[in-house]
C-alpha cells in the first residue's frame, strides 16, 4: 500500500470508510463463478484495489442479488441457492462494483452437520476440500497443484486445483486438502484454492493432506498488459455470434478470466456483448467493444455486414481445376447481398482438403501445387449453405512457349506466351509462376509476363522456368529489319539496315561467304540464301539470322536459286534447272529428296509462298509468254493469274500478309520502256499500280504489311549501268529514296523480315 500523507491519516481516522472507498479504483471478486444447489452456502471474496493496483484492506462491501428468487447473499458475501437458475452476485465500494456469476441447480445440498452413513464428521467437514479432484483410484502417494505456475497480473484471481496422484502418476483417490499461501503479501489462497494476486512479484501458494503429503506452486505476478486476442475489425453478419478472448501476451497467451472483465458496446444496436465475452450481431453497422478490469481498458471495432445471399466466385467451381506441381492459380470468391451487389466486408474462409497436395495463401487468394494427386478447395461465405468447392488435380507439368526461335528488327516488343503441358503434351493453362530471364540483355529483355524487349542486334536465349524447375526456351534474333545484297566488298554479300537508319548497313555472316538472292523465314529467326560457299554452282543455305550457323540445304549439281521460305518454316521453294529447264521445286530444310512442283515443257521460276502457306506464286512461260501463275503448296491446280498482252511481261511475285499479290509489270507504252509495280487482289484479280513508270525498275521487294517498296533500279555511273535499291513508301505522294552507297557498288535482292 503506498504511504499515506499526514493529511490522508487525519481523513482516515474521520472517516475511514468513506475515505477508503474513494481511492477504490476496482472491485474483484471471487471467485468469478460458481455452482450451489438449492440450499446450499458457499461464501464469496470481494477485494478492493486503489490506483496502483494495492489491496486495500478495510472497505465497507454492499452485496446484492439481481434475483433474489434464485440466490441471495448477505453482509458478509455468503451466497445460498434459492432455485434453479442464474443469478449476478454484486459487490459495491463507493460506485464501484464487481461481479460474481452463480448458478443454482436442483438437489439438497449434503449435511454438514453429524456424521453421514458412517462417515466421521471431520470428513464429512472437508469434503469440500476435495472440489475440482479428478476421479481415481488407490492411495495417494504424491499432490501436484494445477497449474504448475500461476501467472496473474495485479489484482487477479485465479483456482488452482489439486492432484491426488500415485506413483506411476496416475489419478489417486481424492484426498483432503488445506491451502496456504507462502507469501500473502505477493498472493492469498483461500481454503477452495482460489488464487488472488496481493503485489507485484513472486510468491508460493503450498497444498497439503490430512496425511502430511504437500505440494507448490509458484505464483508470479507481474504488471503486464492485456490484448483482445481476435484482431479488429471483427466482421459478423445478422443474427450471428462470435467470441473474444482477452489474453496476456507476455504470459504465453494465457486467456484471463472473462469474469474478471467488464464488457460495453458503443452501439447495441448494431453488437452486443454479454459478461464473457461473446458479441451479438444485432443490425448492418460498425460499434466498437471496450473491455474493462485490472486496471486496463482495451478496445476493438466491430463490422456488422449486410445479410448474403450468395458466392459470386471465379474460376467456374463445376470444372475441375488442373493445376502443376509448385504452379499456382488464383481464385476469387465474393459475397453478395439479395440485390447482387458485392459486401466487400463479408468474411470468406478457405480451406483446402488435403495440404499436402496444394496450400491457399488467403492473403494473395493464391492455390499452389506442392504434389500430384487430387483434393479439394472450399470456399465458404457467412452463413448457412454458403460454400463452394472447386476439385483441384495436381500434376507434374512441363512449360511450352507459343514459340521457338524468333527474329526481331531492334527496339521491338514481342509477347511470348507460356503454357503448362502434362505429360501427355496437353495444355493444361496459362504458366502462371513462371520466372523469366534473358542470358543477353544487351541484345534482348524479357518481363515478367514475358514481353521480349529488343535492345542490341546479335542472339540472346529468353528462358522461362516453371515452378518445380522444368524450363523452355525461346531463341532471338535481332537482326535490321530490311536486307539487300552489295558487291561494296568486292563480293556480293548480305547487308541490313533499320528503315529508320539506312545510312548504317551491317554485314551479316563471314567475311569469306558471298550471298545471293537472300529471305527471311516467316518467324526471322533464319534466312535462306544461294550461294557458292561450296564452290560449282550455286547452293541454297540456311543460317540463323544472326549470320551462323549456315546449313547447306540442296546438293545438286544444278543451279539451285531464289529460295523461299514456305510459311511453317520447314522447307523451301526454290527454282532449280536440275531437269534441264528452271522449274519450282520443295526441299524439307531437314534434309531428304526434293520434291519437283512444276513440269516442263515451259520455265518456271521465282516462287513465292502466300502468308496462310496455302498457295505459291510464280513465273511461268507457258502459253508463249512470261505471266504469273498460281498453284496450290502441293503442286495442284496451277493455273494463270495474269494474261498480258504480248510483249509484255509480269516477273517478281510476292505476297503480302493481307493475301494480296504485288508483282512487277514491264511492257513499253508509245514505244518508251516502262515498268511498274503492281498489286492485285488474288480473288477478283483486280490489280492497281503502286508505282509510277518514271524508274526503269529491274526488281523489287515489299514489306508484308506492304507500306514500302524496295525497288532496284537500273542506273547509270561513270557510263557503266549499276543496280540501285531505292526505298518508296506506298501512300500517295510517297517518294523513292535510294540506298547510301560506298562507290560503284551493286545493290540487288532487297528482302523485308516478317
Amino acid at each position: 500500500m503506498t504511504r499515506l500523507s499526514r493529511v490522508g491519516v487525519t481523513l482516515l481516522l474521520a472517516f475511514p470508510g468513506d475515505a477508503l472507498a474513494q481511492n477504490v479504483i476496482e472491485v474483484q471478486v471471487a471467485p468469478p463463478s460458481m455452482t450451489l444447489r438449492i440450499g446450499e452456502r458457499s461464501g464469496l471474496l470481494a477485494t478492493a484495489f486503489d490506483r496502483a493496483g494495492n489491496v486495500i484492506p478495510t472497505v465497507k462491501v454492499l452485496w446484492s442479488s439481481n434475483n433474489l428468487q434464485v440466490a441471495k447473499v448477505d453482509n458478509n458475501g455468503t451466497v445460498t441457492g434459492v432455485a434453479n437458475g442464474v443469478a449476478i452476485i454484486e459487490a459495491r465500494v463507493g460506485s464501484r462494483r464487481g461481479t460474481a456469476a452463480v448458478q443454482v441447480v436442483g438437489g439438497a445440498p449434503p449435511s454438514s452437520t453429524g456424521a453421514q452413513a458412517g462417515v466421521p464428521a471431520a470428513a464429512a467437514a472437508s469434503d469440500a476440500s476435495l472440489a475440482g479432484q479428478p476421479p481415481g483410484s488407490g492411495a495417494a502417494t504424491q499432490l501436484r497443484i494445477e497449474p504448475p505456475t500461476v501467472y496473474l497480473l495485479p489484482s487477479e484471481n485465479v483456482r488452482a486445483a489439486p492432484r491426488a496422484l500415485k506413483d506411476d502418476g496416475s489419478p489417486a483417490a481424492p484426498v483432503g486438502v488445506t491451502w496456504k499461501s507462502l507469501r500473502p503479501d505477493i498472493a492469498s489462497v483461500d481454503a477452495n484454492g482460489f488464487v488472488i494476486a496481493l503485489g507485484v512479484g513472486q510468491g508460493t501458494i503450498q497444498v497439503s493432506s490430512a496425511s502430511g503429503l504437500t505440494a507448490t506452486a509458484p505464483v508470479v505476478v507481474q504488471q503486464a498488459d492485456f490484448t483482445i486476442r481476435e484482431q479488429g475489425p471483427i466482421v459478423i453478419g445478422p443474427n450471428q455470434a462470435d467470441t473474444l478472448h482477452v489474453v496476456v501476451p507476455t504470459q504465453g497467451g494465457r486467456s484471463i478470466n472473462p469474469l474478471a472483465l467488464q464488457w460495453m458496446s458503443s452501439d447495441p444496436n448494431v453488437a452486443r456483448v454479454n459478461l464473457t465475452g461473446i458479441v451479438s450481431a444485432v443490425n448492418p453497422g460498425r460499434a466498437t467493444l471496450t473491455v474493462s478490469g485490472l486496471l486496463e481498458t482495451k478496445t476493438v471495432d466491430v463490422v456488422v455486414h449486410r445479410p448474403v445471399e450468395l458466392l459470386a466466385v471465379r474460376p467456374r467451381w463445376q470444372d475441375t481445376v488442373l493445376l502443376p506441381v509448385q504452379g499456382s492459380a488464383k481464385f476469387e470468391a465474393q459475397a453478395l447481398g439479395s440485390d447482387r451487389t458485392p459486401i466487400p466486408e463479408a468474411p470468406v474462409s478457405w480451406s483446402v482438403t488435403d495440404t499436402s497436395i496444394a496450400s491457399f495463401d488467403a492473403t494473395t487468394n493464391q492455390l499452389t501445387g506442392r504434389a500430384p494427386g487430387k483434393t479439394q478447395l472450399v470456399a465458404k461465405g457467412p452463413g448457412p449453405g454458403l460454400s463452394v468447392a472447386w476439385t483441384v488435380r495436381v500434376i507434374a507439368a512441363a512449360v511450352r512457349l507459343s514459340i521457338a526461335r524468333l527474329g526481331l528488327p531492334l527496339n521491338r516488343r514481342y509477347p511470348v506466351k507460356a503454357t503448362y503441358t502434362d505429360s501427355a503434351g496437353a495444355v493444361i493453362g496459362p504458366a502462371t509462376g513462371a520466372v523469366w530471364a534473358s542470358d543477353n540483355a544487351q541484345v534482348a529483355t524479357v518481363a515478367d509476363d514475358g514481353t521480349i524487349t529488343t535492345t542490341g542486334y546479335g542472339h540472346a536465349r529468353v528462358t522461362a522456368t516453371a515452378p518445380g524447375g522444368n524450363r523452355a526456351s525461346v531463341d532471338v534474333f535481332v537482326q535490321g529489319e530490311f536486307g539487300f545484297v552489295s558487291s561494296r566488298s568486292g563480293r556480293f554479300q548480305l547487308y541490313t539496315v533499320e528503315r529508320s537508319n539506312v545510312t548504317q548497313p551491317r554485314r551479316v555472316g563471314d567475311d569469306t561467304v558471298e550471298v545471293t538472292e537472300p529471305a527471311f523465314s516467316p518467324d526471322g529467326s533464319r534466312i535462306a540464301f544461294a550461294s557458292t560457299l561450296a564452290g560449282g554452282r550455286p547452293a541454297l543455305y540456311v543460317m540463323d539470322a544472326d549470320g551462323t550457323a549456315a546449313v547447306r540445304v540442296t546438293r545438286s549439281a544444278a543451279t539451285d536459286a531464289h529460295p523461299q521460305f514456305t510459311a511453317d518454316g520447314t522447307a523451301l521453294v526454290f527454282q532449280s534447272d536440275r531437269s534441264g529447264h528452271a522449274q519450282i521445286w520443295l526441299q524439307r530444310i531437314s534434309g531428304g529428296e526434293a520434291t519437283q512442283l512444276t513440269q516442263e515443257p515451259a520455265a518456271n521460276s521465282l516462287p513465292t509462298v502466300s502468308f496462310d502457306g496455302e498457295t505459291i506464286a510464280y513465273v511461268s512461260t507457258r502459253d508463249g509468254g512470261t505471266n504469273i501463275w498460281l498453284m496450290a503448296k502441293d503442286g495442284s491446280n496451277q493455273r494463270a493469274f495474269t494474261r498480258l498482252a504480248s510483249g509484255a511481261r509480269a516477273t517478281s511475285p510476292h505476297f503480302l500478309r493481307d493475301g494480296s499479290l504485288t508483282y512487277l509489270v514491264t511492257g513499253k507504252e508509245n514505244g518508251r520502256a516502262i515498268t511498274q509495280v503492281i498489286k492485285a487482289d488474288v480473288a477478283s484479280g483486280r490489280s492497281a499500280p503502286l508505282t509510277g513508270a518514271d524508274l526503269a525498275i529491274a526488281d523489287f521487294g515489299v514489306s508484308p504489311s506492304g507500306d514500302m517498296l524496295a525497288l532496284v533500279v537500273s542506273v547509270q555511273v561513270s557510263n557503266k549501268p549499276f543496280f540501285r535499291i531505292y526505298l518508296q513508301p506506298t501512300t500517295a505522294g510517297g517518294s523513292a529514296t535510294p540506298l547510301p552507297t560506298t562507290g560503284p557498288e551493286y545493290q540487288v535482292t532487297p528482302t523485308f523480315m516478317p
